[in-house]
């Protein structure tokens, strides 16, 4: 019984235990391909945690920039109006980088293959579409930009009447409070932002998983093989493969390997055909293996819309 009860445990760490024991929910995301997948939604104290850790970033990465400019030898070079183009360059620069800092900061981050800032990625969530699709600029602009109204110019405007204790001082703040605490109040814990740009921020608990899914020996006792040309996807159909062969749900498998057999124009070879978990394993290895030998030459493929590597 003990045996048993360990094989499980390894073969499926996410899906066997309800989100609900662990105060957590999960929202079904139906794909491009059709396919409806489960993903475990952010929690507010992650999303609250992720902020705060990039607003640190934000708030340290100017002070590094003034001590490093105190402790370089710049006043014989600044000094007594020389260098006029230099300095204007340099106020140039740094007024661009404070720029960045208030508004670019996110987009950069999310705008990336990991679709994440670094807060978020040390609480291990990620930005997605709602609807499963690609990521698209305009979406994540639309998130970031939102984050103005919800909170920057309320709470600039707390600080504007505070003084005086005005109507005005405490309108902005219940407009504040109201916004921020709206995750609490919707399932998939979203901000105004991800509503209006048709995202979620999701739980990518990759650090609790104990195994390796690429067991490149055993995938190879498949028998399976695939062409260049077969191995049409990139680094987020990657990921999502990843998590339906961890949760194991076999109408969820029946219907991915039916996708995929369908896009590469499969054949099952003899009269043996693999199953479903060993066809999606064997093609698993495979991707991951073809996508890392390509980041090694550097060339990234972020999803199958991509250029082919």
């Amino acid at each position: 019984m003990a045996a048993k009860s360990a094989k499980r445990s390894k073969r499926d760490l996410i899906s066997d235990a309800p989100y609900g024991e662990q105060g957590r929910t999960a929202s079904e995301i139906l794909t491009p391909e059709g396919v409806i997948l489960p993903f475990i939604n952010a929690s507010f104290g992650e999303r609250v945690g992720a902020l705060l850790l990039d607003w640190l970033i934000m708030i340290l990465a100017p002070v590094v920039v003034v001590i490093i400019w105190l402790i370089l030898p710049l006043e014989g070079v600044f000094a007594g109006g020389k260098h006029k183009a230099l300095s204007s360059f340099v106020m140039i620069v740094g007024m661009f980088f404070l720029f960045f800092i208030r508004s670019g900061y996110f987009i950069f981050f999310e705008m990336g293959p990991r679709a994440a800032t670094p807060g978020k990625r040390v609480m291990k969530l990620r930005v997605i579409s709602h609807d499963g699709g690609r990521l698209t600029p305009a979406a994540i602009f639309t998130r970031n930009a939102l984050r103005e109204v919800e909170l920057y110019l309320p709470v600039t405007l707390i600080f504007a009447w505070s003084a005086n204790h005005s109507a005005g001082s405490w309108l902005a703040f219940f407009w504040a409070l109201a916004l921020l605490l709206l995750p609490l109040f919707n399932k998939q814990h979203a901000r105004l932002g991800d509503f209006l740009a048709g995202t979620r921020v999701v739980h990518m608990p990759k650090a609790a998983l104990s195994y390796d899914l690429a067991d490149l020996e055993g995938d190879r006792g498949l028998g399976l093989s695939f062409t260049p040309e077969q191995l049409a996807y990139g680094e987020m159909e990657l990921t999502v493969l990843e998590q339906v062969l961890r949760e194991r749900k076999a109408p969820v498998m029946r219907a991915v390997a039916a996708k995929i057999k369908a896009r590469i124009n499969w054949v099952d070879p003899g009269n043996d055909p693999p199953n479903d978990e060993n066809f999606l394993r064997a093609y698993y290895g495979a991707l991951r293996a073809h996508l890392e030998a390509k980041m090694l030459l550097g060339k990234r493929r972020k999803d199958k819309h991509d250029a082919p590597v």
